[in-house]
């Protein structure tokens, strides 16, 4: 486990690893929901920063694939050829080029839901060993960046050497602060959203941020190269939540960041139903929720572990306090799954694909 106070002594020492003339890879899992997809593309077509290649893997499968091309059309021109396969667990690949600034994007389809890390390790896997990349930015399909979110990323990695940065999370619907980066409290096996809630143009202390960082949110993680080669790949057993935290506790020496100006509106759930209404979560949304602070307390908080277990299921009682009846019995069976150390797609999820498909 890393020393979770490292970030403390968070100093500015500038780094080589994010130079000017590496291409930056954009990650992007999508499921079934084309037009968030394509609305983030835009917004990284309007961006100041030029230098990147946009990498999607498309989990929900062919029809959802072919819809994605679709949505795409008038943003992008397709090209012949296509990259070669480098994870077996790519069904097919589409090529083309932005219209507006003629940057390279890809969408893979994978042969089945291998789950968010899944898909941002196909796109790792999928950059050509000759490829002079110098970063990955994962972001979430319903997000829509800045302008000049990225070239803010950039350059704090670049001048202060962090592996990994976060941005400036806002609520598209409200205007507010969804996030400035995270932390972990251990003893309710729950994050905590920095930030959360302040008005969007709010100007906070970034030494404070940086100090208190425990992981940078999901829904826009900005890595080196050098993190991604010596940390290694997102853990897939996590299958949906957890895993960039995990992420980040495996990152050693390495030490996070916050970059204020990388502005990044989010609009939260549209992927995965993962709403704020506890009545409109998704059933998968809820158990994979429950379930997985239970494995990742118990792989990086053992000691906390025994408690954890109690204050998990009286936490699972807001869902009835909230009236959202079938949900709490949703969490409870999401907790029982942790409980049993279950990892990667719910069973019950894979048989209700397998279902949808036939």
């Amino acid at each position: 486990m890393i020393n979770i106070d490292s970030n403390h002594e968070n100093k500015c020492l500038p780094s080589r690893q994010v130079g000017h003339d590496g291409v930056i890879v954009i990650a992007i899992v999508g499921y079934r929901n084309a037009d968030d997809v394509a609305s983030c593309v835009a917004a990284l077509s309007r961006g100041a920063q030029k230098n990147f290649l946009i990498s999607i893997c498309e989990n929900g499968g062919r029809e959802a694939y072919r819809d994605l091309i679709f949505a795409l059309k008038k943003l992008v021109e397709p090209v012949n050829s296509a990259p070669k396969i480098l994870d077996d667990r790519i069904a097919d690949i589409w090529s083309g080029r932005l219209l507006q600034g003629n940057q390279r994007i890809r969408i893979y389809r994978a042969k089945s839901n291998i789950g968010y890390a899944g898909g941002v390790n196909i796109c790792i896997r999928q950059i050509d060993p000759a490829e002079p990349w110098s970063a990955l930015w994962v972001l979430n399909p319903d997000t829509e960046p800045d302008p000049n979110a990225l070239t803010a990323l950039a350059a704090r990695a670049r001048e202060c050497g962090y592996g990994m940065v976060a941005s400036r999370l806002v609520v598209t619907s409200t205007q507010r602060v969804q996030s400035y980066g995270g932390r972990w409290r251990p003893l309710m096996a729950r994050g905590f959203n920095i930030g959360g809630g302040a008005p969007r143009d709010a100007v906070p202390d970034v030494a404070e941020i940086e100090a208190s960082m425990m992981y940078v949110p999901g829904s826009s993680m900005f890595v080196t190269r050098e993190y991604v080669e010596g940390v290694g790949f997102l853990d897939e057993r996590y299958f949906l939540y957890c895993e960039e935290v995990d992420w980040c506790f495996r990152r050693g020496y390495r030490r996070i960041g916050y970059a204020h100006n990388s502005i990044v509106y989010h609009s939260v759930g549209t992927t995965i139903g993962s709403n704020f209404d506890p009545k409109k979560r998704s059933t998968l949304s809820v158990y994979l929720d429950e379930r997985n602070k239970l494995l990742f307390t118990r792989r990086f908080y053992p000691a906390h572990y025994p408690l954890a277990i109690v204050t998990t299921l009286l936490l699972t009682l807001q869902y009835l306090e909230s009236g959202a009846v079938k949900n709490f019995f949703v969490a409870l069976s999401g907790w029982c799954a942790g409980l049993r150390g279950e990892e990667g797609p719910p069973r019950w999820f894979v048989r209700r694909l397998a279902s949808q498909e036939a």
